[in-house]
């Protein structure tokens, strides 16, 4: 699987300033077919298949920030660490609104990452972290515009708002602090994802 990504309009600046991510992922389910009033609380079976592949999405990224802890030196092993919590506990959070086993990452994801995260460098690494993180923004907003239920609106809407963060600190880690464009835009694409064994 090839992680290289294809300009979009999009920019985490406008994702932010729309006065809550949990707002826009409302605004979809009044947009989408099912009316607000009547969106299911709980993830419907076409949720669940969306969110079994976003949850293998979370192990990966948690896999490749432990991989990356284990090369680094101080504060940037510890930020990796960190981010390897994060991204365990979208997993988890994903598996209790679902019931499916967080135990199965993406293993395409991982293998065609891995190499980079294998790294000593604090800015190798912040370049990276900072593509895995926008691909994963722009993967789960991709996502969400097809679920139906509200908590995986709001769920999914949550990973977008940390993730989007996450980016900018490692835009910064990579380099790019002076460049306005580059810490707030994203311009991935989204992976295209299946419940199963991708």
């Amino acid at each position: 699987m090839d992680l290289d990504t294809t300009e979009r309009a999009s920019s985490r600046r406008s994702l932010l300033g729309l006065g809550g991510i949990v707002a826009a992922g409302t605004a979809v389910a009044i947009a989408s077919s099912t009316t607000a009033a009547a969106a299911p609380d709980k993830p419907t079976n076409a949720d669940r298949i969306a969110l079994n592949a976003a949850l293998r999405l979370e192990l990966a990224a948690r896999d490749l920030y432990q991989q990356a802890a284990a090369e680094l030196d101080g504060d940037v092993a510890q930020l990796a660490s960190v981010v390897a919590k994060n991204h365990g506990a979208y997993a988890q959070a994903i598996s209790g609104a679902t019931g499916i086993s967080a135990n199965e990452r993406n293993e395409d994801v991982f293998n065609s990452q891995r190499s980079l995260f294998a790294v000593s460098d604090a800015q190798a690494f912040g370049a990276a972290a900072r593509t895995l993180e926008n691909i994963a923004v722009a993967t789960h907003t991709a996502l969400l515009a097809n679920y139906e239920s509200i908590d995986a609106i709001e769920l999914t809407a949550s990973i977008i708002t940390t993730e989007s963060r996450q980016a900018v600190v490692f835009t910064s880690l990579a380099g790019f602090a002076s460049n306005l464009d580059e810490m707030l835009s994203n311009s991935a694409a989204p992976l295209e994802l299946s419940g199963g064994a991708a």
